[in-house]
């Protein structure tokens, strides 16, 4: 199962949760919204009561529009009250008022649209019904309901987008985990391969007939060096493999720099190619000694094939340890200098695997620092190596 499938089900599966999740918040909110409405307009057919009784007390008449009240006593007499004299709205008035017989009573009712009847006894053998127009709440309440609809909608696809988004997140440590062993395979068939093609053609060459001893001396030491080379390769693709998937994180600790390029030019022996340090002061840095002391030897030796003269040099820069590797050859081709920290990227004939300016890169990353490469200002190549000062 390949990840886009893997990250189409994540959100499949975190959109119907959310989606349940809001349509019962939805519906809890329309119930809540429609009760909140209607209960406003029984609240409209009590406060009609109280205006009628304030005009049957005080002969004051206030204005009830979309209202209709009437009075009912228990002679089966009634009379309607402003502002419907003429009132068009026929309740069941003696149900409700049957209803209510001992406390008041909401009643609900159909008369060319929904109404809402309130009926309270105001004394002894004497009742007083309320009615109030429910259209207006009614498109209140459907209105209420479409924004909440449309709103929930809007939040399970927005919750779909977010959880595409955030199984992409999560899934991108497996992407970059199968991308490295993509690399890694595709690196090792590529290095891989002209070794193995080299040793085929030997031994076959020289199975094909008998041979001399010398022959197959010969022979021999192409396939050991070509094994060899392999080894070294597959060697460096594993250092390479652990350095992207951070399991060979350096164990920092204060280093003399400026001792460790004074060792590593001590230790490399080259014919016709003098290799120095240039060091004036101490220089200490946090990190780890055998990690670096491959970086500054990588980069050295890959000077020393090129060139008569190598020199390491160590200082203080911009609040900075700066390591520099200058050389008089030929320097870096301008077509390979965008590209001379990349995997397999050779600039001649005279590199081996060209993983270790990668590698090189990858150490110095993990030590907080930065390098670079360049061709110096008359000739030769310069690389340089901005690191972090030491804590202490």
């Amino acid at each position: 199962m390949n990840l886009r499938t893997v990250r189409v089900q994540l959100t499949v599966l975190f959109t119907v949760m959310a989606a349940i999740a809001v349509a019962v918040i939805a519906w809890l909110a329309i119930s809540e919204g429609r009760n909140g409405i209607f209960l406003s307009a029984e609240r409209e057919a009590e406060q009609i009561v109280k205006d009628a009784a304030i005009t049957q007390l005080t002969g004051r008449e206030i204005y009830l529009p979309n209202t209709w009240t009437v009075w009912i006593n228990d002679e089966d007499d009634w009379r309607s009250t402003e502002p419907f004299d003429e009132a068009w709205v026929e309740p069941p008035l003696f149900s409700f008022v049957e209803s209510s017989w001992d406390w008041p009573a909401h009643h609900r009712f159909q008369q060319d649209g929904p109404w809402l009847a309130y009926s309270e006894p105001v004394k002894d053998g004497q009742w007083v019904v309320s009615a109030v127009d429910l259209s207006d709440f009614v498109e209140d309440a459907d209105a209420l309901r479409l924004r909440i609809i449309l709103a929930a909608a809007a939040s399970i696809l927005a919750m779909a987008a977010a959880g595409y988004w955030l199984a992409g997140r999560s899934l991108r440590p497996a992407r970059l985990a199968m991308a490295q062993q993509r690399d890694f395979i595709a690196d090792a068939a590529h290095e891989l391969r002209t070794p193995l093609a080299v040793i085929q053609a030997s031994a076959g060459h020289t199975l094909s007939r008998p041979r001399s001893d010398d022959e197959y001396r010969d022979a021999l030491g192409e396939i050991m060096t070509a094994t060899t080379r392999a080894g070294s390769s597959v060697s460096e693709l594993l250092e390479l493999a652990r350095l992207d998937a951070g399991q060979a994180q350096p164990r920092l600790a204060p280093l003399r720099l400026d001792l460790l390029l004074e060792e590593v030019a001590a230790s490399i022996r080259m014919d016709n190619t003098e290799i120095r340090a240039e060091v004036g002061e101490a220089i200490v840095a946090d990190a780890d000694y055998a990690l670096f002391r491959q970086v500054v030897e990588t980069l050295a030796r890959n000077g020393a094939n090129r060139a008569s003269d190598v020199v390491l040099r160590a200082g203080h820069f911009d609040k900075k340890i700066r390591l520099e590797i200058a050389d008089n050859g030929p320097g870096f081709d301008e077509s390979v200098l965008p590209f001379v920290f990349d995997r397999f990227r050779r600039g001649d004939s005279l590199g081996s695997s060209g993983l270790g300016m990668a590698i090189a890169k990858k150490i110095v990353e993990a030590h907080g620092g930065t390098i670079a490469a360049a061709n110096g200002p008359e000739h030769g190549a310069l690389v340089t190596i901005d690191l972090p000062t030491s804590s202490d």
